[in-house]
């Protein structure tokens, strides 16, 4: 991860508290300026009269600047869980509001004249972490004052992002996110592929090392909203900030040819595991008619149907990290029940990881090969846990075909380095691999092993290892699985076997024919079975 002040990282946290927290204020707060008041200060600003510098007023911002910062870091400090943190900028939110109203209501917007330069950088940063109506209202007047230079261009870009989402847009820079069962959410941003090249204009490092630094600094896993939480705001879209901030701040800029994927189908292919809500045993076999699939609440037509008998491809992913050092003979033992577990049909690969990423045995129906190759399982090293599975879906699992089911069944503690204390981890970002596997219509079945020990220092690092492996059964339909202990594994892998056997094939090529990219939300049901309950992924990218 790239060096960044501590400037830079209290700026980060301002920039990532989450944007639908803005209307919480009350609205007698947020309507404190009127339009009088604006062009008052947007004379101000433009005025280049000589004022003298208010040192109290000055020292005033300051103060309440570092105060804001101060309480933050001390909730991300003690450690609290999610739900407490949002609570703690909310309540932060209201109060900088309170606080910066009167000011600017007797002294006007305090640029570099009036307080200095530290000064309408406090002033400003108070202002990003106040009422939305605040922020709207004063836009033409951020607008000049970032002209003459009196503000930042990666505080402005911050600002404008925070108003194109309140507004129902999709943000330009990136900066904004918020946090949403126990993940920070980056929310959607206008043609991501040259994020990078508007950030650099605005003196903003490159979006990955940001996702990093905002992933260290709350100490919470980081992934990409789908869409669902663009237009969750009380406000209605504002045309004139869709208008101020839309695309005109980049002409030119065209998408990248290879910027929305083409696919040479649009049948929507789905793998559906069904189960009792009362005995999870499995159930009797059921027809394409029993199944009604949804697209965004629209029902669809299943063109496409497979029984539980279809075979699979399956690949199993086993953590050699320093976690699991000690119990190789055991490791092997529980790898080749889980080969001689498997359906005659189904072909097996093996592979290994710490640090690096090794294929023990590559994909084959070889059942004498598969449990040869065992003997190889060894080493040990750090836990690039997520570079480990996106190397498995890009060069170990098979290709998407209709008559064979795709599998990785995944054994790990899931503590990646990258969110962890004991190195630099995975190069790969967990957002991006999120979105590789919500691409992918392969399952992600993790089997949790459990080396946390009971050790406090480590309590977070774990819950967020459950967390992000989780996801990843979610994403892709799959299910999860826990072990003690490695001795557990051999009962755990049988039973995943025996499970994989419930996982039918639907498809259907939906009514909405357009492929603009946008995220699809899915939902399966067995209307004449209501003791039955289903699990595949939640939608797709229709690209």
């Amino acid at each position: 991860m790239q060096t960044v002040s501590l400037k830079t990282i209290l700026t980060i946290l301002l920039a990532a508290t989450p944007a639908s927290l803005f209307s919480d204020v009350v609205r007698g707060q947020a309507r404190c300026l009127n339009d009088d008041d604006v062009k008052r200060m947007l004379a101000q600003v433009n005025s280049s009269g000589n004022v003298s510098v208010n040192k109290k007023l000055r020292n005033t911002l300051l103060k309440l600047k570092a105060q804001d910062q101060k309480s933050l870091q001390e909730s991300i400090n003690e450690d609290r869980k999610a739900d407490g943190l949002l609570e703690q900028m909310r309540a932060s939110r209201n109060k900088n509001t309170a606080q910066l109203c009167p000011i600017l209501k007797e002294f006007g917007w305090p640029d570099a004249g009036l307080v200095g330069r530290d000064g309408a950088a406090a002033a400003f940063f108070l202002l990003k972490n106040t009422a939305l109506g605040l922020q709207r209202a004063l836009l033409p007047v951020i607008i000049e004052a970032t002209k003459k230079g009196e503000l930042e261009r990666e505080d402005f870009a911050g600002y404008i992002d925070r108003l194109r989402l309140s507004a129902g847009l999709k943000q330009l820079f990136g900066t904004q996110a918020t946090i949403k069962n126990g993940f920070i959410v980056l929310y959607p941003i206008e043609a991501e592929a040259h994020v990078d090249d508007r950030r650099r204009q605005y003196d903003l490092m490159p979006l990955a090392g940001y996702i990093r630094v905002l992933e260290k600094v709350y100490r919470l896993p980081l992934v990409r909203s789908t869409g669902q939480l663009t237009n969750l705001f009380v406000e209605k879209p504002n045309s004139a900030i869709a208008k101020t901030t839309g695309a005109s701040l980049f002409e030119g800029e065209a998408v990248a040819e290879d910027e929305v994927l083409r696919i040479e189908t649009n049948l929507v292919n789905l793998n559906v595991s069904v189960y009792s809500n009362k005995l999870k045993t499995r159930v009797s076999a059921l027809e394409q008619k029993d199944f009604t699939v949804f697209e965004d609440g629209r029902q669809e037509t299943i063109t496409f149907f497979a029984s539980t008998d279809v075979p699979c491809d399956l690949v199993l992913l086993i953590d050699l990290s320093a976690s699991t050092s000690g119990k190789r003979d055991l490791i092997r033992q529980t790898t080749q029940r889980f080969i001689e577990a498997a359906r005659p049909a189904d072909r097996l690969a093996i592979v290994t990881f710490s640090d690096t990423t090794n294929v023990i045995s590559p994909l084959t129906g070889d059942r004498k090969q598969l449990l040869e190759s065992t003997a190889k399982i060894e080493g040990t090293g750090a836990s690039n846990v997520w570079d480990a599975l996106k190397f498995t879906l890009d060069q170990v699992v098979g290709p998407r075909t209709l008559d064979r089911r795709r599998a990785v069944v995944f054994m790990t503690d899931g503590v990646d380095n990258a969110l962890g204390v004991w190195g630099i981890g995975s190069k790969i970002l967990f957002a991006d691999l999120v979105e590789a596997v919500r691409r992918s219509d392969t399952l992600i079945i993790p089997i949790y092993l459990d080396t946390e020990g009971g050790n406090p220092v480590f309590k977070r690092f774990y819950e967020n290892a459950r967390k992000t492996l989780a996801m990843l059964a979610e994403e892709s339909g799959g299910l999860y699985y826990t072990a003690r202990k490695i001795e557990d594994l051999g009962e755990v892998y049988a039973q995943v076997i025996e499970d994989l056997a419930k996982v039918y094939s639907l498809g259907y090529q939906p009514t909405n024919a357009k492929r603009d990219g946008s995220w699809r939300t899915v939902k399966i049901q067995i209307p004449r079975h209501p003791d039955l309950i289903t699990q595949a992924r939640p939608g797709y990218y229709a690209r």
